[in-house]
């Protein structure tokens, strides 16, 4: 490991896709809900990826200069273009019940064992795009023992612009290096780094690989992986 642990006071945790399987749940929710309306299978990944593919680019659009939105408003008119994109038929309530995934994503099974693990060594919060709502009904479901949770939407902004990282370090008040970002996408960590936080990169699939000139600080294949790690 390139950096003293003793260092480090706050773990930094992306949530979506980093602790949380977003695309998994998603596919796996859609899945259920068209089927229950259609009768039809086989929607649950197509319908998941298209939305993710909506919610990123509209997040992208925010960053180059649009107007600031809620995730939430994003995430249902990113399912709107979706269901709409894969020719289905969804009425505007079941739409809304239907965006409500986002508040029901379940966590890695690796997830709260090693947060726990990792709580007593750490102040842990969570940094992340999604709301406070969002994060609120997440980590009650999931069992996941933050010590605070910090939304984008307190700066009105979203990773990876410098004001949520900046903010993060203000409202703990840690200084760069006694803190560590820990997500799944090196855009993310990136960013961080750019800020003076160390980094972790949690290895999940389909989240994004690192490019040969990344260098992290610690590169895990899990959270498990992660909590050995920095605790041994």
């Amino acid at each position: 490991m390139a950096i003293d642990v003793c260092e480090i006071r706050v773990l930094f945790f992306d949530v979506l896709g980093t602790v949380v399987d977003e695309a998994g749940s998603a596919a796996d929710e859609f899945e259920r809900a068209v089927h229950d309306a259609t009768g039809q299978s086989g929607h649950g990944k197509p319908l998941a990826a298209t939305w993710l593919g909506e919610c990123t680019q509209r997040l992208n659009s925010i960053l180059g200069g649009e107007s600031w939105a809620p995730l939430e408003e994003i995430n249902r008119h990113a399912l709107a273009t979706a269901v709409e994109e894969q020719g289905l038929t969804v009425d505007a309530s079941a739409l809304d019940r239907l965006a409500l995934v986002t508040r029901r994503l379940r966590p890695w099974p690796d997830a709260a064992p090693a947060l726990r693990a990792l709580s007593g060594r750490f102040t842990l919060a969570a940094l992340s795009n999604a709301t406070t709502a969002m994060l609120a009904a997440i980590s009650r479901r999931g069992a996941l023992p933050w010590h605070c949770v910090l939304s984008s939407e307190l700066v009105r902004s979203y990773k990876p612009d410098p004001a949520v990282y900046a903010m993060a370090l203000d409202l703990l008040r840690v200084e760069p290096e006694q803190s560590m970002l820990v997500a799944a996408h090196p855009w993310d960590l990136r960013a961080a780094a750019a800020k003076g936080i160390r980094t972790a990169y949690v290895a999940r699939a389909g989240e994004g690989a690192p490019e040969p000139t990344d260098a992290f600080d610690v590169e895990v294949d899990d959270l498990a992986h992660l909590a050995r790690t920095l605790i041994e």
